[in-house]
């Protein structure tokens, strides 16, 4: 504290950077599974679609555990749920080390990492900075979303190497110390609102009496029904549903479709971490670019930018061609979820019950990523080649397009400061 009031550094900062940590360290076993299928069908012989269902049944898993974590959020505070959340992921990444049957992995990795620990972390963390925030909210969101892609970077080829050259039980002990650590060191940092720190928020004059929202009572927030009867709610959940059906099947299968090709294992990593790599600069231009051009435009041209590309994997033979479109892919796929917020406020207004909007949004796209992941895997046991999965990733994709032409476009949404919903049905 006394480093922040000698260089007046307001704490909003501090729990910006703890939110940035959390949101790397928290998936680092979840983004890093394309990773894990070449090992495990080589250790036990399993199939790739059923080792896929893994990576499906952690997003259907996390489907209710992220509507009960955030009411264990509004009811006990942020920080010792997410201290909960640590030990969880770090318990569930060392167990994964011990595992000998296929239902092993599907709870450590379904349940205790992919769903149960990592759910704090996704539903609580952007609500937080929301409070936090007055001022320059949307470079706080851009710095946290953007972040979302150094975790693959960093933990994906860091997986493939330790496992390639220690091997699977003690990669993943040393990963579940090292994850546990980080993970409560900086959720011991997080404060749920700026009235525990006895502040105003970033940028608000004075300190608000206020108390916060209380805890969630199970009654529907004011207005949502009638948010709920509009059009533009299930196509944005559609959109969303849709873009992470193409996007998982790729995240899922990209590092075993370079090896099939004789890509060696840490290369095929790394096409995974550039990927993430390059997402980062999708994730803060589109959450900037989608204030000023609206939603309609910037996700049509972010579903064709991500599925088009897909097509060069049916020609990919070498290292350099899967580098190549991972730059490609990743420049666009990183945009398709960080405007949903930016969106909703300005097609719905302040007023309407926007979290229970985005939670509606979240659900298409949690289930989208579920259908992905088991989708590319299934395909390729029924032909034995990743064809069919590529080109569902591109149809799917595709069938997202009407969804978001549907969408009022800029002039025909809310403006940023109204504050109640007043929606023009017209696509125009």
């Amino acid at each position: 504290m006394l480093f922040l009031k000698k260089y007046r550094l307001h704490y909003a900062w501090i729990i910006l950077m703890a939110a940035c940590v959390l949101n790397i360290a928290s998936r680092a076993d979840s983004a890093s599974f394309g990773v894990f299928l070449d090992p495990l069908v080589k250790m036990f012989g399993w199939s790739r679609g059923d080792i896929s269902l893994a990576y499906s049944l952690a997003f259907l898993a996390g489907l209710p555990v992220v509507v009960v974590m955030g009411w264990l959020g509004d009811r006990y505070g942020a920080r010792p749920i997410m201290v909960m959340a640590s030990l969880v992921i770090a318990t569930g990444t060392v167990l994964l080390g011990t595992i000998k049957e296929l239902w092993h992995f599907y709870v450590f990795y379904g349940f205790f990492v992919g769903s149960v620990g990592n759910a704090a972390f996704t539903v609580l963390l952007p609500v937080i900075l929301s409070r936090w925030f007055h001022s320059h909210l949307g470079l706080a969101l851009g710095i946290y979303w953007a972040a979302m892609g150094i975790s693959p970077t960093i933990f994906a080829p860091l997986f493939r190497w330790l496992i390639e050259t220690h091997g699977w039980g003690w990669s993943f002990s040393l990963m579940g110390v090292i994850l546990g650590s980080i993970l409560i060191l900086f959720s011991s940092l997080i404060r749920s609102n700026p009235y525990e720190k006895g502040l105003p928020a970033y940028g608000a004059k004075d300190l608000t009496l206020d108390a916060p929202a209380p805890a969630a009572s199970g009654i529907l927030p004011p207005g949502l029904r009638e948010v709920l009867a509009k059009p533009q709610v299930w196509c944005l959940m559609g959109i969303h549903h849709a873009g992470c059906v193409g996007h998982s099947i790729v995240l899922a299968h990209v590092v075993s479709m370079a090896t099939l090709q004789g890509v060696p294992g840490l290369t095929a990593a790394g096409v995974l971490s550039t990927i993430a790599g390059t997402s980062i600069i999708s994730r803060f231009i589109c959450a900037v670019l989608t204030e000023r051009l609206g939603g309609r435009f910037l996700l049509t041209m972010v579903l064709i930018g991500q599925s088009t590309p897909v097509l060069i994997l049916l020609f990919a033979r070498e290292a350099w061609v899967f580098y190549l479109f991972a730059v490609v892919f990743g420049l666009c796929y990183g945009g398709e979820m960080v405007g949903f917020p930016i969106i909703n406020r300005q097609l719905f207004g302040l007023k309407a019950p926007l979290g229970s909007i985005y939670s509606f949004e979240m659900l298409g796209g949690s289930t989208g990523m579920a259908l992905g992941g088991w989708l590319g895997g299934m395909l390729f046991d029924l032909s034995g080649a990743y064809t069919w999965s590529i080109l569902a990733s591109v149809a799917v994709g595709y069938l997202g397009l009407p969804l978001s032409l549907a969408l009022p476009r800029r002039s025909s949404a809310v403006v940023p400061g109204a504050t109640t919903p007043t929606i023009d049905d017209k696509s125009g």
